[in-house]
């Protein structure tokens, strides 16, 4: 194992609120969800199919900690189920550790599917650390027709004895993390079964005697067990405009609140104005190690490089990404495939972007660029 390094001689990052790293453990999957890449036959991310080098992992969280780079989250999942990486607790346990130590991440989050959310996971994710985690769980469906019709298999019951076994040993040990979120990706495949989903888990979070909540558009702070209702992010602005409005009747139809980038009257538009937040705030490392600046970025188009040739500092804060950055604050996508039409950044699943925040970040690109 890569030992924590002592902070080195470099310009400490900006730490940028709302930041976070996404990490892909794996691009293999046990479900085929129909908003996923996984269900497009013959797409490439998955044509290679493998499991990131836990040194690899080792590699990336030294080289943050020994330049002082700092993250609101680190997520370990992209398009791929984390928890079928045959490392995953190692993984999990070292992140935990940069998180706890060395302040690298405010918090940990791991996204899956629950078809692999055996007692031996639910163990090793039960925890009482220092370190606010969290458990994001995509369930979409309240019935086994509609889950499959959404998740491409039929695993409806396997999954709910899963995640009703883990809040259950959470409710019975006390243990404070890892927060549960059961999401729901409302579309109009499965908008009619959303109060009945509502309805059986907070029922199941009550009856471990877990504090629970229903909420929309965004997870609030807390602790809490939450059942979220997110919207779905579609390929084109005109379904874009369509799945917005399922989306809002079916959280109107339940009393929820929205944020104001969901309310009626809101328009998608096509052309990408405004300074995309990726670019700054969410760096993508895939499972081969590939640098990307957005999860939508599945084919690698815009990859700035690789952690098998590069350190992470070296990519993320180096000369391509300094001049990308340069370019996007003024909205200017030139070469940057995906980005031009991209409507992502008005979307409720986007992390905001602030002129302060360009601001500072420009202040440290500014400063490398002298120094280099």
């Amino acid at each position: 194992m890569v030992e924590d390094l002592p902070g080195q001689s470099c310009t400490k990052p900006p730490h940028l609120p709302g930041s976070y790293l996404v990490v892909e453990l794996t691009n293999r999957c046990s479900l085929a969800c129909v908003h996923c890449s996984v269900s497009e036959k013959g797409h490439a991310h998955h044509t290679t199919t493998g499991y990131l080098d836990p040194l690899l992992f080792d590699a990336l969280v030294a080289d943050l900690i020994a330049t002082g780079a700092r993250f609101d989250a680190l997520i370990l999942f992209w398009l791929g189920e984390p928890l079928l990486h045959p490392h995953f607790t190692r993984i999990y346990r070292r992140a935990l550790r940069a998180a706890d130590r060395h302040g690298t991440f405010a918090k940990v989050e791991v996204h899956s599917n629950a078809t692999h959310l055996t007692a031996p996971r639910v163990r090793a994710l039960l925890n009482d650390a220092r370190v606010p985690q969290v458990l994001h769980l995509s369930l979409d469906a309240a019935g086994r027709d509609v889950y499959r019709e959404v998740k491409g298999l039929d695993r409806f019951e396997k999954v709910q004895h899963n995640v009703e076994a883990l809040l259950a040993e959470k409710g019975r040990t006390g243990a404070r993390w890892p927060r549960v979120v059961l999401q729901y990706i409302v579309g109009t495949n499965n908008v009619d079964e959303v109060s009945a989903f509502r309805q059986h888990w907070e029922g199941v979070a009550r009856a471990a005697r877990l504090p629970v909540r229903s909420v929309a558009g965004h997870v609030p702070q807390g602790e809490e067990v939450v059942v979220f209702f997110r919207q779905l992010d579609c390929p084109t602005p005109a379904l874009q405009e369509s799945e917005n409005a399922v989306y809002r009747g079916a959280m109107e139809r339940e009393r929820l609140p929205l944020p104001a980038a969901s309310e009626k009257g809101h328009t998608v538009r096509a052309e990408n104005l405004a300074p995309c937040s990726g670019f700054w705030k969410s760096p993508v490392v895939d499972w081969q190690g590939a640098v990307t600046v957005c999860t939508r970025d599945n084919l690698l188009h815009n990859a700035v490089g690789s952690l098998r040739h590069h350190t992470f500092f070296e990519l993320w804060w180096g000369p391509e990404m300094r001049q990308r950055r340069a370019r996007v604050a003024k909205g200017d996508y030139t070469g940057l495939a995906l980005c031009d039409t991209c409507f992502i950044p008005r979307s409720l699943n986007h992390a905001a972007l602030s002129p302060a925040d360009i601001a500072a970040q420009k202040a440290h690109d500014d400063h490398l660029a002298g120094a280099s």
